[in-house]
């Protein structure tokens, strides 16, 4: 039977400088929160940067509330502080970046655009 994947959509309060050491240090930061079982029922995958301050983590289905909290406890990653604000969750990758884009598009719109009364 085939697992049932999520792609969480994340957002950090801190720049991502360095995407390897950011991806071992938070991967190190998750194990000591969720521990070594429910690591393998979460089992995170970094699927890459959406910007400087966003990335997208690939979850198991049965995981991903547990991904959530465990993320909302993290305030450090390499002595920087930081936190974790989960955006969007969606059960394709394609589906969360178009959302992510749809939303990201009409927020810069709107803050461009004048008020006219």
């Amino acid at each position: 039977m085939k697992n049932k994947i999520r792609y969480v959509l994340i957002e950090s309060l801190s720049e991502i400088k360095n995407e390897s050491a950011f991806w071992r240090f938070l991967n190190q930061e998750l194990l000591k929160f969720i521990g070594e079982l429910n690591y393998s029922n979460v089992n995170p995958r970094f699927m890459g940067l959406v910007d400087k301050k966003r990335f997208v983590i690939r979850s198991d289905l049965n995981g991903v509330d547990i991904l959530v909290a465990s993320l909302a406890l993290i305030k450090n990653i390499d002595r920087e502080e930081t936190a974790f604000y989960t955006l969007k969750t969606s059960g394709t990758l394609k589906a969360l970046l178009k959302d992510y884009n749809t939303y990201n598009n009409t927020y810069k719109n709107k803050a461009s655009k004048p008020q006219i009364n």
